[in-house]
C-alpha cells in the first residue's frame, strides 16, 4: 500500500516538474528579442573598443559582452556572411578591428566611409564581434 502511494507521489511530482519546465521554455522562447534600435548603448570609437579588448579581454567582456555598444569608425571591409547578411569591419588597431554583422543591407556603404554602428557585443576573436547591428550614416 505504501509503495503505491510513493509511486503516485513520484509520478505527480514528475508531471509537475515537466509542466513547470514547459511553461518556462514557452515563455523564454516567446519573449521579444532585444533590438539595437531601442537599447541604450555605450558609445565609443572603434579604436577605443579594440584597444580595450586587446589590453584586457576578460575585463572588456565584463563590461560589454551581451550589451549594446555604439561604435564609430572607418569602414575597412564590406562582405557577406554565411547567412547572406552584410558584414562591415571597422578599422580598430593594427592587430584587430570591429566586425559588425548587420540586420539589413548596407545601402551603398563602401571601404573608407565613416559610419556609426550600434549592436550587441559578442566578444573577441581576432576582431571584436558585434551582432544584430544597425548603421547610422
Amino acid at each position: 500500500m505504501m509503495k503505491k502511494k510513493t509511486i503516485r507521489v513520484g509520478v505527480l511530482l514528475s508531471l509537475l516538474c515537466l509542466a513547470t519546465g514547459a511553461v518556462i521554455v514557452y515563455r523564454m522562447y516567446n519573449q521579444p528579442h532585444r533590438s539595437a534600435e531601442t537599447e541604450n548603448a555605450v558609445a565609443m570609437s572603434a579604436k577605443q573598443l579594440a584597444e580595450e579588448y586587446e589590453r584586457d579581454e576578460a575585463g572588456a567582456n565584463k563590461k560589454y559582452l551581451g550589451n549594446a555598444v555604439q561604435v564609430n569608425g572607418t569602414v575597412s571591409e564590406v562582405s557577406v556572411n554565411q547567412q547572406n547578411k552584410p558584414v562591415i569591419v571597422l578599422a580598430g588597431t593594427g592587430m584587430s578591428g570591429i566586425q559588425c554583422s548587420l540586420l539589413k543591407e548596407t545601402d551603398g556603404i563602401k571601404k573608407g566611409d565613416a559610419v556609426t554602428i550600434k549592436g550587441f557585443c559578442s566578444g573577441y576573436l581576432t576582431d571584436v564581434v558585434i551582432d544584430r547591428c544597425i548603421v547610422y550614416h
